[in-house]
């Protein structure tokens, strides 16, 4: 097995602390508790346009033409078969004035009917002529055209589109919306005057096309400035994609659902809450949300219609299929990522389950991090203290001692691998909990010695050798060195303990 290679820099140190003349030692710190800067907590934000890919559409379709839906209009080719007859299809093109012109039979008129109905003309129109003769007629080319985009997007105008291209299409051909350009409120105008609503965040949400039509001649789109605060939905908790959205007029449950990509996989379905404004102040309403008969039905009495500025918070199930699994790195068998079954796995059982440590492993210097508490544990240690004091007040030791451990982890566990493993006393071993990462680095085989001694660095380990066999493979003790003033930090807790000159050192 290969073996890893951590040497941590988390090793034991000796630190012979040179106190200058007429200097005085710390004396009696409490090493009160320093506790870690809180996470941020981040609410969802209003969910931006994505930036769409704007290619020449060369008449492309992304779905074949629905002759119910398809209007026709001048630019769209027709190609007629007569079965039966030796003659080749011919093509027809509708002419500007909306007809199209069939030899020996004369003018149909097309324009602004559906394909269905168009093609039920051009064929009753040749049956008056051949009557005995089946006759099939196909949309061979859609049209092309231009139509205007106003309001709130980057370069507002004329484009140039064709009868396969929807709204967005046309947005993005007008350089894209405006930062504050409605998603969801763009005003589709035709011809007859009649107005349609596009909404590309429910579009790209959902995919329903009816809320990107096809574009034909003759209409303008507008997209309106939406407000940076009011007029919003608010979606939070338990769903894919939590988030603030622009109000439409007519907007339920299931589509603020919707928005949000639905509720996660944790949803408790039976606890949802919405909140609303009872009046222009800070009034207000909340009630409940049965979210399933939504789901099931969106005609359900529970799929209320929402009004601007509603929030719907949706509550995730408690411990839903929680992983529960921890870490282990270094001098193991197995190293890598165990469950924690039934809800229980010692410290013990864990290193028996990665088939127990090599001969290289360092207990001394191995370590347990609770990562869940990174944001929230208090590690009372020397370096709480020193990091609230003042520079000017430190010694020389405490300045070094600071250094050294101003990169080491929150988290820690206290926890003796020592006196577990080596020792053999399992009133030490600890319960694991998700998250734990579990490091045993390989022997260093080296102690190190700062302050002021002649060499200061890492020296060979010996066993059972003590400060004053350090300090001399460091070339002894430096000018104005306080000799009465020895301190040792251990390597596996970082505490910060006197020593003399005869105390035993462990590795690391």
């Amino acid at each position: 097995m290969k073996r890893t290679k951590l040497f941590t820099c988390r090793v034991a140190m000796i630190i012979v602390a040179l106190i200058l003349m007429g200097q005085s030692t710390a004396k009696g710190l409490d090493y009160p508790l320093l506790k870690p800067k809180p996470e941020t907590l981040t609410q969802p934000t209003e969910r931006k346009e994505p930036e769409r890919t704007v290619v020449p559409t060369g008449n492309l379709l992304d779905r074949a033409v629905d002759p119910r839906m398809y209007i026709v209009g001048p630019g769209d080719v027709f190609v007629i078969k007569l079965y039966g007859v030796s003659a080749l299809p011919i093509s027809v093109e509708v002419l500007p004035e909306g007809v199209v012109s069939l030899p020996d039979v004369g003018e149909v008129a097309v324009g602004q009917v559906t394909l269905a109905e168009a093609k039920q003309r051009i064929t009753d129109a040749l049956q008056t002529r051949y009557r005995d003769r089946a006759i099939g007629v196909a949309l061979a080319k859609v049209r092309s055209f231009k139509i205007s985009v106003t309001g709130a997007v980057e370069k507002p105008g004329i484009v140039a589109v064709s009868a396969a291209d929807r709204v967005s299409e046309a947005v993005a051909l007008a350089g894209g919306l405006q930062e504050k350009g409605s998603q969801r409120n763009i005003q589709l105008s035709n011809i007859d005057r009649d107005t349609l609503v596009a909404d590309l965040a429910y579009f790209d949400a959902t995919g329903v096309v009816n809320a990107n039509p096809y574009l034909h001649e003759g209409q303008v789109i507008f997209v309106p400035v939406v407000s940076d605060s009011f007029n919003k939905i608010e979606i939070y908790g338990a769903v894919n994609a939590p988030g603030v959205f622009e109000f439409r007029p007519g907007d339920r449950i299931s589509d603020l659902l919707a928005l949000g990509f639905g509720p996660s996989a944790d949803a408790d379905l039976d606890s949802a809450e919405l909140v609303r404004f009872t009046d222009n102040t800070i009034g207000k309403a909340s009630m409940p949300v049965d979210l399933r008969a939504v789901l099931a039905d969106k005609m359900s009495e529970a799929n209320i219609t929402l009004a601007p500025d509603d929030r719907l918070f949706v509550r995730a199930l408690s411990n839903y299929r929680r992983k529960e699994q921890v870490t282990l790195i270094g001098e193991v068998k197995y190293p890598g990522v165990y469950p924690i079954m039934d809800g229980m796995l010692t410290l013990k059982q864990l290193i028996e389950r990665a088939g127990g440590l090599l001969p290289q492993a360092s207990l001394t210097e191995a370590e347990m991090i609770r990562k869940s508490m990174y944001g929230a544990t208090e590690v009372k240690t020397s370096f709480d203290q020193l990091l609230m004091m003042s520079t000017d007040k430190l010694t020389d030791f405490e300045l070094q001692y600071l250094k050294e451990t101003s990169s080491r982890k929150p988290g820690k566990v206290a926890v003796d691998f020592e006196l577990l493993f080596g020792r053999k006393l399992d009133e030490h071993d600890v319960p694991l909990m998700d998250g734990d990462i579990v490091t045993v680095p390989s022997k260093s085989f080296a102690v190190t010695v700062l302050g002021r001694v002649v060499n200061p660095g890492l020296v060979p380990y010996k066993d059972n050798a003590t400060v004053d066999h350090y300090i001399k493979l460091a070339g002894g003790y430096g000018y104005k060195a306080n000799k009465r003033d020895i301190r040792l930090i251990k390597a596996n807790t970082g505490a910060l303990i006197r020593a003399d000159r005869n105390t035993e050192v462990a590795m690391g």
